[in-house]
C-alpha cells in the first residue's frame, strides 16, 4: 500500500526537518507503521485512530495520556490524498510548543504522498511499456504472443511501418529523467501513447515509433535542439511487421555504438555506408584481427593512435594531403610519411587506391569497436 511503502522513508526525512523530534506514521486503524522510535512500530495509538476517523487534528497533553492508550504527548494530523484520509502523521512534544513544526510536518507529509500518488500510475505505465518492449525485442513466438496479450490489455496497437529509435545520453550532466524526456517528446508530438512503445535498455531509451508525423529534423530546427546537444539519436530502417522489430533494434543499436554524431538515420546514404563498413568489419573478425595484429606488432601507443587518426582525417578529406594536414595541425610531409608507413606495414602498396581506402576504413571501424569494448 502507498502509506506503508513510503512511511519509513518519510519519518527518516522529516525527523531532521523538525529538529530530530519523534515522528510517527499511523494507518487509519491507529497502528503505528513507521516511527523514529523503532519499538513503537506495530503498536496501537488511540489519538491516531481518532484523527483518522474524524479527519481532524488531535492534540494530546501530558495530563491527557490516560485518555489515549498507546499515545505520547504531541500532535496527530490526518494525511489526506485526493480528498481521502490515508493515515495519520504524529509529532511528539508539548502541543503549544510544536504547533508550528507540526503544521510544517503536516503540509510536507501530505505533499509527499500526493506527489507519489500522482507518480505511481505513470510509473506503472512506464513499467508496462518497458515489459512490452522486452517482449517485442525477443523474436520468439512465445514472447510475441505475450506482447500481443499485453498490448490488448493496454489498448495499444502498433501501427506499421514503424522505426526503432535509440536515444543515448552523451554526458552525465543532462538531467532529464525518463519521465521528463517522455513528456518532452510527447509535447513535440513525437510520441503517441496509443500506438508507440518505449522503455529503457542498458541506460538507453528505446522507442518504437510509427513512421511519419512530426520529424526529428523539424525538432532540430526548433529552439528545443538542446536535446541534440546532450543526446544521440539513431534510427533504424522501417519495420514492416512485428517480426522485424528485433532486427531494427540491432540496427539502431549498431548505429549508436559506431557513431559520434548526434543524429544517425540509416535511411541516409552516408549513414548507410558507415553502417555497412561497421558491420562488415564485425563479420570479418578473423581477417580484421590479422590486419590489426600487423599494426600492433610495429606501432605502440600513442604512435598507433596518431597514425590511425591521421588515416581517418586523410580519407575523410577525400585523400587531400593539404586539407588533412591543416585539420591535424601537422606538416604535409608528416602526413604523407604516416600514410606511407601504414600502407607498408599492412602490405597494401600493391592494392588500388580504392582497395587501400576500403580496407583501412574497415580497419578504422574495427579499431573503434575494440576501443569501445
Amino acid at each position: 500500500m502507498l502509506l506503508e511503502d513510503l512511511a519509513k522513508e518519510l519519518v527518516e526525512v522529516t525527523s531532521s526537518l523538525v529538529g530530530g523530534r519523534t515522528v510517527n506514521i499511523m494507518n487509519t486503524d491507529g497502528i503505528i507503521v513507521a516511527s523514529t522510535e523503532q519499538s513503537r512500530i506495530g503498536t496501537f495509538h488511540q489519538g491516531a485512530l481518532e484523527a483518522a476517523r474524524f479527519g481532524k487534528l488531535v492534540s494530546i497533553r501530558s495530563d491527557q495520556l490516560k485518555q489515549y492508550p498507546g499515545a505520547r504527548e504531541g500532535l496527530n494530523m490526518p494525511l489526506r490524498v485526493g480528498g481521502s484520509t490515508i493515515g495519520v502523521v504524529g509529532l511528539r512534544g508539548e502541543p503549544s510548543e510544536i504547533q508550528y513544526l507540526a503544521k510544517l510536518l503536516e503540509v510536507y507529509a501530505a505533499k509527499y504522498y500526493q506527489l507519489e500518488a500522482i507518480a505511481r500510475p505513470r510509473l506503472a505505465e512506464s513499467e508496462l511499456r518497458s515489459r512490452l518492449l522486452g517482449f517485442l525485442l525477443m523474436p520468439t513466438r512465445e514472447s510475441i504472443g505475450q506482447a500481443q496479450a499485453l498490448m490488448d490489455s493496454m489498448k495499444l496497437r502498433l501501427e506499421f511501418p514503424l522505426t526503432v529509435e535509440v536515444i543515448s545520453f552523451l554526458d552525465d550532466t543532462y538531467g532529464m529523467e525518463q519521465a521528463h524526456l517522455i513528456d518532452f517528446l510527447s509535447g513535440h508530438q513525437l510520441l503517441k501513447t496509443g500506438q508507440d512503445v518505449w522503455g529503457m535498455v542498458n541506460d538507453r531509451l528505446i522507442l518504437l515509433r510509427k513512421k511519419g508525423g512530426i520529424s526529428w529534423r523539424r525538432l532540430k530546427e526548433e529552439d528545443s535542439n538542446i536535446f541534440f546537444q546532450h543526446c544521440r539519436l539513431s534510427i533504424s530502417d522501417p519495420c514492416l511487421s512485428i517480426w522485424d522489430i528485433h532486427q531494427g533494434y540491432e540496427q539502431a543499436s549498431a548505429l549508436d555504438r559506431m557513431s559520434e554524431m548526434p543524429f544517425n538515420d540509416i535511411r541516409q546514404l552516408s549513414t548507410r555506408c558507415d553502417y555497412m563498413l561497421y558491420t562488415t568489419s564485425a563479420c570479418c573478425e578473423e581477417f580484421m584481427e590479422g590486419l590489426y595484429h600487423k599494426l600492433t606488432a610495429v606501432f605502440h601507443e600513442p604512435e598507433l593512435t596518431s597514425i590511425l587518426v591521421t588515416a581517418r582525417s586523410y580519407y575523410d578529406c577525400s585523400r587531400s594531403v593539404s586539407q588533412a594536414a591543416k585539420n591535424l595541425f601537422i606538416h604535409k610531409n608528416t602526413l604523407q610519411y604516416r600514410i606511407r608507413r601504414l600502407l607498408e606495414v599492412l602490405d597494401l602498396k600493391k592494392c588500388t587506391a580504392f582497395q587501400q581506402e576500403y580496407l583501412i576504413r574497415l580497419l578504422l571501424e574495427y579499431h573503434k569497436r575494440k576501443q569501445s569494448t
